[in-house]
């Protein structure tokens, strides 16, 4: 995968924490993603890619950063029940944001983004496309750590 699409989602990821939460994220290295591999992220925002650029891209997080994400964002909850189901909107919508700010910055691409989806549950596994390989940029903020995970050819 080029730097320049691995340029433009990390941008998007930390422009997004930054202009929605007000936080910096700190990326690390991207790394080559065994789909086999066990991992400790409980929720996943996924959206598909179509056009000239297609593929999957990820947004991956614990359910105690989506909880502080939330809390953090001024929205509260009247049940458990609701403060799930807000958790799962939030990380759908920074997936939809993260996609689209990205693909946005990559000139000259006719790409269009599915509605995202909301996956949870201990390692659960995703059913990557036998497109690319699985690329992954990791963040850290103060409040955790996320990952937003690629499979895309163009």
């Amino acid at each position: 995968m080029d730097a320049k699409l691995l340029g433009a989602f990390s941008a998007s990821a930390e422009s997004t924490f930054r202009d929605m939460f007000g936080l910096e994220a700190k990326a690390a290295p991207p790394r080559e993603l065994d789909s086999q591999e066990d991992h400790g992220w409980d929720i996943t925002g996924l959206v598909g890619l179509a056009g000239q650029a297609h593929g999957v891209v990820a947004f991956r997080l614990t359910r105690a950063l989506a909880a502080r994400l939330l809390a953090g964002s001024g929205v509260a909850a009247a049940s458990e029940g609701e403060k799930k189901e807000l958790e799962g909107g939030l990380v759908a919508e920074v997936t939809n944001i993260v996609a689209g700010a990205a693909t946005t910055a990559l000139e000259g691409l006719d790409v269009e983004i599915a509605p995202p989806i909301v996956i949870r549950g201990p390692n659960h596994k995703i059913g990557w496309p036998a497109i690319a390989p699985v690329i992954a940029l990791g963040f850290s903020i103060p409040e955790g750590s996320f990952e937003i995970d690629l499979c895309m050819r163009y």
